[in-house]
């Protein structure tokens, strides 16, 4: 079951009727928020220490409590929680003004757009520093282990900056007859070095030092002078090296080295070598690619992945020579692809039908002309296997890496989606890989949802709901999916129901949903199963008048009993349209059906439309879930929701358990109902075993 992440959001503002619309504007957009309107400095630092929030939203002539004291505050605890201010005047001075005081923003109250964009920055922002965060403490944790490693390692080891030993490990120091490494800390490196050889390794370390970071290790003899003043010949190994934060020399004499580099060479041929081309193979280019990236997001020079596919390959071979043959093919496509290849570039088998080129120093302009030269040279040329020819067509999709790139699979993921932009297309056979345009991505949603109604490519998933308290009844959520135009990929509502809903087309979704749900409801009951299924309706679905009748007639067609069905609402469309939605929970509870509230808990104020509309199920928010999975000892929000919800007789469900460790607390807390991937993902078939669990 996935979820867009909920918005943990703050509400300074001294209308709440203005803090609702705000709310209901971010669930419309389809970025769902956990709301909590602040009115004093008191409830501000409390909320800011009992739990953790994303954004603060606040009106910039807030006077119950000022912006000015709130920033202050979440600065005073530390936080990191980005402000953006909304006013209602014109110009850049509050602007100025907002971002003086320490706002990341300030938005024209009216200009929603504009605001749904810089939240979006702002939360990408977010989890861009807590990514860094977690890579600095995990940094730190690598850190201490590989210093445990240096000092326990049976290689000599050392660490030398302007002249003097940084850092050397015991063995290091035992190497050189001393007693401690104490002895060796702080001391000059020529202290350590016989006379004779004394200029000759100055000279070295000099021209050694003034050379890139990219320099290869490299091997210095010398004869040491030991602590007894006798000296000991010694094979270094030199490379550049970084200790403490400090960039410097690093000294490394293995222990018992072997002579036999004959067997190392070979060893590490097969390692990074394909059998069948002889070319590098996936795990030599993750190897280098490190290298490439670390020097682009140096600004030492930027790189191209050219990412080669040959199109129809397995059904070419399989029809000309046979599958059997396949290597014998590929074998002679890289021997020629070798051959187009230039100084420096770096040819590997990536898969059975593609090979990956890394070439560096290059720009994108020369990158393109490169892969249009090689891809037509290659469609040009003959396999020969034994008398039987074959022509290839072959696609080229290109990734850039630059400052922008933080890690290898990144450029492997891009030139792969644009080598698949290649084969799509119909008039370019190379792509240069470029960040989707959201405005282009959901326009292509929408032609996509509107295809799949035209061509029946929804399908239906199911994901069990499973008692805590001994109920004999079996539930089902009912999830849709939209199958992609080449049938080999789903896509989630999150991605297209907002499309759906542009071109009118939710109503007729649902009622596809209801009547494909009932259908496999009755002949799953047939079978003896007393099973109820949950299904969700969509905010247009709430406000079509016709619905609760089609729906007694849907019922009586399928001759399921009405009872079997609970259909379920969002907390923001129920909100939105009180009236509307006790209207409508009304009719179909007159049809015998019970109803859910979905995404309970968001709202300011989630029990004022418990007053007006009748329910019998309530679907906790799985923001409460998942932050109770995170910090296991924060209960008391949770308990607190459950037990007033309990108190009006509602049945309870929570979302997304992911793990057995919060059970007990669950099941300590009352909850009815759980559901979630520690049970079963969704799935195609109602087969869960309820039994199992009882």
């Amino acid at each position: 079951m996935s979820q867009t992440r909920t918005i943990r959001l703050l509400i300074l503002n001294d209308s709440r009727a203005e803090a609702e619309r705000l709310t209901s504007m971010l669930h419309n957009a389809g970025r769902p928020a956990r709301a909590q309107y602040v009115e004093s400095d008191e409830a501000l630092n409390k909320l800011l220490q009992e739990k953790g929030w994303d954004l603060l939203i606040a009106h910039d002539e807030t006077t119950n409590l000022v912006p000015q004291d709130a920033i202050r505050v979440i600065r005073r605890l530390n936080k990191d929680i980005p402000t953006i201010l909304l006013t209602d005047k014109e110009g850049s001075h509050p602007v100025v003004e907002g971002m003086k005081m320490g706002a990341a923003d300030v938005v024209r109250l009216d200009e929603d757009q504009h605001l749904l964009l810089v939240i979006e920055r702002e939360l990408n922002a977010l989890e861009q520093r807590e990514h860094r965060r977690f890579a600095e403490r995990r940094h730190k944790e690598v850190e201490r282990r590989n210093q445990q490693l240096l000092d326990s390692s049976r290689d000599a080891i050392a660490f030398v900056q302007d002249g003097m030993f940084l850092y050397a490990n015991d063995s290091f120091a035992e190497l050189l007859d001393h007693e401690s490494r104490d002895d060796i800390e702080c001391m000059p490196v020529i202290d350590v070095i016989a006379e004779a050889d004394q200029a000759a390794v100055k000279k070295f370390l000099k021209e050694f030092t003034l050379k890139g970071s990219d320099v290869d290790t490299t091997a210095l003899e010398f004869s040491a002078l030991l602590a007894d003043d006798s000296t000991r010949k010694l094979k270094v190994d030199v490379r550049k090296a970084t200790y403490d934060e400090e960039s410097c020399i690093q000294f490394v004499v293995r222990a018992n080295v072997t002579d036999n580099e004959e067997l190392e060479a070979q060893l590490a041929q097969i390692k990074n070598q394909d059998i069948a081309t002889g070319l590098y193979n996936k795990t030599y280019l993750i190897d280098i690619l490190d290298k490439e990236v670390n020097n682009a997001v140096n600004g030492v020079y930027n790189s191209a992945l050219f990412h080669i596919g040959i199109d129809a390959f397995s059904e070419t071979v399989q029809s000309k020579v046979g599958i059997a043959s396949a290597d014998l093919v590929v074998a002679q496509i890289a021997q020629y692809a070798a051959e187009l290849m230039k100084k420096g570039d770096t040819l590997c088998r990536y898969s059975e039908d593609s090979f990956m080129v890394l070439i560096p120093k290059i720009d994108p302009q020369t990158a393109a002309q490169r892969a249009e030269k090689i891809c037509q040279q290659l469609r040009d040329y003959i396999v020969d296997v034994d008398g039987s020819t074959m022509q290839f067509t072959y696609n080229i999709g290109i990734s850039l890496i630059n400052e922008i790139s933080t890690k290898a699979d990144i450029p492997i993921d891009h030139a792969h989606k644009a080598l698949e932009l290649a084969r799509k297309s119909d008039d370019a056979s190379v792509k240069i890989y470029e960040p989707e345009n959201k405005k282009d991505t959901k326009k292509n949603i929408a032609i996509k949802v509107q295809q799949a109604l035209d061509q029946g490519k929804f399908k239906l998933l199911f994901q069990p709901i499973l008692s805590l308290r001994g109920s004999e009844k079996e539930h089902y959520e009912v999830l849709l999916r939209m199958v992609g135009p080449d049938d080999d990929e789903e896509v989630s509502p999150t991605e297209f129901l907002s499309s759906a809903a542009e071109i009118g087309a939710t109503t007729k979704i649902d009622r596809w949903v209801i009547l494909e749900s009932i259908k496999i409801l009755s002949e799953h009951r047939s079978n003896g199963n007393n099973t109820q299924l949950l299904i969700n309706l969509s905010r247009e679905s709430m406000l079509d008048a016709t619905l609760p009748p089609w729906l007694g007639v849907a019922f009586k067609a399928a001759n399921l009993p009405k009872d079997s069905v609970i259909f379920q609402l969002n907390e923001i469309d129920v909100n939105d349209h009180l009236n509307v939605a006790a209207d409508f929970t009304k009719k179909v509870a007159a049809l015998g059906s019970q109803l859910s509230i979905n995404r309970f808990g968001c709202a300011l104020n989630p029990f004022k439309a418990l007053e007006t509309i009748k329910v019998q199920y309530i679907k906790i928010d799985g923001s409460f879930t998942q932050e109770l999975q995170q910090n296991g000892e924060d209960t008391q929000t949770l308990n607190e929701l459950v037990s007033q919800l309990h108190q009006l007789d509602m049945i309870t469900i929570v979302p997304f358990v992911e793990n057995a460790s919060i059970l007990s607390k669950l099941w300590q807390s009352g909850v009815h109902y759980i559901q979630g991937f520690y049970l079963q993902g969704p799935s195609e078939q109602m087969n869960y075993d309820f039994d199992m669990e009882s």
